[in-house]
């Protein structure tokens, strides 16, 4: 079927992806789905069980789409970026994220990885991945993207990029880049508020549009557009979401992309404490938008859909455009779904072990040591105790998924020597706190400081400085932006890890005690 002959209310059917709230799925989608003719799905965490249990929750949504004669299957998204954005947890693999795979410098391993991820994604009935982030991260204080992007030189960006769209087109997922036109140089989260992006043409070409021009060369079928304001190209300061400028002038006629344009969420600051989502949703199909994310509560999902529906029959949005973006998302429907894979039985299978032992491969060549004075590590084992020190680690963003806890840390360093361990209960710790932390470890020589964004929680940096002026011998891990370094840079050994999870802190400790190399190299830079 093509739009020129669905009615008003499928073709907005097709122009949304909506999501709910809970892990059942409630009854209002069933009837979004049969009655509205919804064609677009989006799953979080609270979705989302092992592969076997949330294939079967699709398997339902996708029933109930076929027996209300949808042309095509449902698109089941999420964002699998890995890292520290992964929907998929329990029974799935956690495979280390873009900053890590960067510091590999192997474009193989990247695709392999995103090939692995669309594979267990595909187990689980999904078929769209919002990956991979191809936004160039140059700031050192963005405070969404950092981990999530492949490192700050465009060029890495683009084959990293490339590389992650050939292995996920590979497992037969759809793959959506973003945040379309780069969310990499912003100091805003758009969760919160609208970014802004101060740069004119000329530098977007240079560094922001380059990964996106290289993917969409690629044959990348989406694009996840951001909340992004750029005043230099579009004077209105619009969101580049609503911004014809943006989507159609630069997305679409410059970088010749032909396939679907999603929003990323309309539920985010940026647009639902602005001009409000049923408002935006309109603006953004005129502007070039083909599907519209708005993934949290069903009441703004219905008064989106209804502003749609009489924008259509209003003239408001033109039919030539509406028809436009519905026939791009059914071409794409028909390029990548059928009916007899989404409705079989069981989704596919994925090989587990193979699979961890690939992310356990990757991370082991990403981990990067930045520092090493006197050659302080590796340590000695069972030599004589070690200090330890781990941050209250946490969700950042809003991005994010559950972080994983410290319990399995020490565990692994001690099968090389004693450990004292101190956790600060704060990401952020108080000058006492870091006093008394400080003072906790007595005559002990030897101390290793975990940290979690120390850069922009410098209250972790002021601890590891203070070791530092004790005469302690401190080595500085940091567990996600490898920026920390930049406010302690008297740490006699740095070690960057991009990640925290239980397999990130059994490779650390078999570094720091000589039984593997670092041997990654650090995709960003820092310091001028």
């Amino acid at each position: 079927m093509q739009a020129e002959h669905m009615t008003v209310e499928q073709k907005v059917g097709q122009l949304l992806m909506i999501g709910y709230p809970t892990m059942d799925i409630p009854i209002e989608m069933e009837t979004w789905i049969k009655k509205k003719q919804i064609g677009n799905v989006i799953l979080f965490s609270r979705n989302i069980g092992t592969p076997e249990e949330t294939y079967q929750q699709v398997r339902k949504l996708q029933s109930w789409a076929y027996e209300s004669w949808h042309s095509y299957p449902l698109l089941i998204g999420t964002d699998q970026e890995n890292g520290v954005v992964s929907r998929l947890q329990k029974g799935a693999t956690r495979f280390p994220g873009a900053m890590a795979l960067g510091a590999t410098g192997n474009l193989d391993q990247a695709k392999r990885i995103y090939q692995a991820t669309g594979e267990e994604l595909r187990a689980a009935g999904v078929s769209v991945n919002f990956a991979p982030t191809v936004d160039v991260n140059n700031n050192a204080y963005n405070p969404v993207i950092g981990v999530r992007s492949f490192g700050e030189a465009p060029e890495q960006v683009a084959r990293f990029g490339e590389a992650a769209v050939q292995g996920m087109l590979a497992s037969g997922v759809i793959p959506s880049i973003k945040h379309f036109p780069g969310h990499g140089d912003t100091s805003t989260d758009s969760h919160e508020a609208i970014p802004v992006l101060g740069h004119d043409r000329k530098r977007l070409e240079e560094v922001e549009l380059v990964p996106f021009r290289r993917s969409i060369a690629a044959g990348v079928p989406m694009v996840m557009v951001g909340h992004i304001s750029l005043p230099s190209v579009d004077g209105s300061g619009s969101p580049a979401t609503y911004s014809k400028e943006i989507v159609t002038g630069i997305l679409r006629e410059s970088l010749g992309f032909d396939g679907v344009a999603i929003t990323d969420c309309m539920e985010m600051a940026a647009i639902a404490g602005t001009i409000g989502v049923s408002e935006a949703a309109v603006r953004c199909v005129q502007a070039g938008i083909d599907l519209v994310l708005i993934s949290h509560t069903h009441e703004v999902q219905q008064k989106a859909y209804d502003r749609l529906v009489e924008a259509i029959h209003s003239g408001e949005l033109s039919e030539e455009r509406v028809n436009e973006a519905v026939n791009r998302v059914l071409r794409l429907k028909q390029r990548f779904l059928s009916w007899e894979t989404c409705l079989k039985e069981r989704g596919a299978s994925f090989d587990r072990g193979e699979h961890a032992a690939l992310a356990r491969d990757v991370l082991s060549q990403a981990i990067t040591l930045v520092k090493n004075e006197n050659q302080l590590i590796p340590f000695m084992k069972n030599s004589q105790p070690l200090g330890v020190i781990f941050p209250g680690v946490t969700n950042l963003t809003l991005a994010e998924d559950a972080q994983t806890g410290s319990v399995d840390l020490f565990a692994s360093l001690r099968k090389y020597c004693d450990v004292e361990y101190r956790v600060h209960s704060s990401l952020d710790p108080t000058e006492s706190e870091v006093e008394s932390v400080a003072s906790a470890f007595g005559s002990m020589e030897h101390i290793v400081v975990f940290t979690y964004n120390a850069h922009i929680f410098k209250g972790q940096s002021r601890l590891a400085n203070r070791l530092v002026e004790q005469g302690k011998k401190v080595v500085a891990v940091a567990l996600r932006n490898p920026y920390d370094l930049m406010d302690m840079q008297e740490v006699d050994a740095y070690l960057a890890v991009y990640d925290h999870t239980h397999q990130a802190i059994e490779l650390v400790a078999d570094i720091l005690f000589g039984e593997q190399k670092a041997a990654g190299h650090l995709p960003v830079s820092l310091f001028p």
